[in-house]
């Protein structure tokens, strides 16, 4: 398959095209190199735009994915379901990051690109009750409280979790090293853009406290 199907191809799945995900992807679409007076990125939203579809890529410029070129009747139910779902599992996400966050020592957001050592965080959540604390409530909060209830099982479902919904990839298997991939700059955009309009729940003050913190 060439570059330009496998990427369409891709894209059409629903992936985000990043250099943690698909470096020769993501290089194909940032090439400057004009094919028939249009870059690669040029001709794919070309094609694209022929499907009621758009490229676009996040504000940090981290991964490119395809959206609705129009935003009509079936672009708007497309998109509430997105953020409908996204909303039901925002708050362990949320948590989460958070976690990340704390044990990084920054304050600034997640961002693609950024490792996450699964054996060093580990130790920062057992060296700190109330990293432990957190975790504990995030896996009940995710549902994925393990049989055993060790706090390994639970960040390593978690962490499972974050990689199996394209968040998180496997970078080093031996040292259990993971990364963030561009789909990340999407979730915290996404999260940004509901803090802003529309509330988690009315009631869940201490919850949106937290976040804006």
């Amino acid at each position: 398959m060439n570059p330009f199907s496998r990427v369409v191809t891709g894209l059409l799945e629903g992936q985000f095209i990043c250099p943690v995900t698909d470096q020769e992807g993501y290089q194909y679409l940032t090439s400057t190199q004009l094919t028939n007076g249009r870059t690669n990125l040029e001709e794919i939203d070309l094609y694209l735009r022929r499907l009621d579809l758009r490229i676009t890529m996040t504000r940090g410029a981290g991964a490119y994915f395809a959206a609705h070129a129009d935003i009509d009747n079936e672009g708007k139910k497309a998109a509430k379901k997105r953020f409908t779902e996204l909303k039901n599992i925002l708050r362990p996400m949320v948590s989460f990051l958070e976690i990340v966050m704390r044990i990084a020592g920054d304050d600034g957001a997640v961002s693609a690109g950024q490792k996450l050592d699964l054996n060093r965080m580990m130790g920062r959540i057992a060296a700190n009750a109330s990293l432990t604390e957190q975790l504990r409530q995030t896996a009940i909060d995710t549902g994925l409280v393990s049989k055993d209830g060790s706090d390994r099982e639970r960040l390593n479902r978690i962490v499972r979790k974050f990689q199996n919904d394209g968040f998180l990839r496997l970078v080093n298997p031996e040292s259990e090293i993971y990364m963030f991939t561009g789909r990340i700059e999407w979730l915290m955009e996404a999260i940004e853009y509901l803090m802003q309009h529309d509330k988690i729940s009315e009631e869940d003050s201490d919850f949106e406290k937290r976040v804006e913190a």
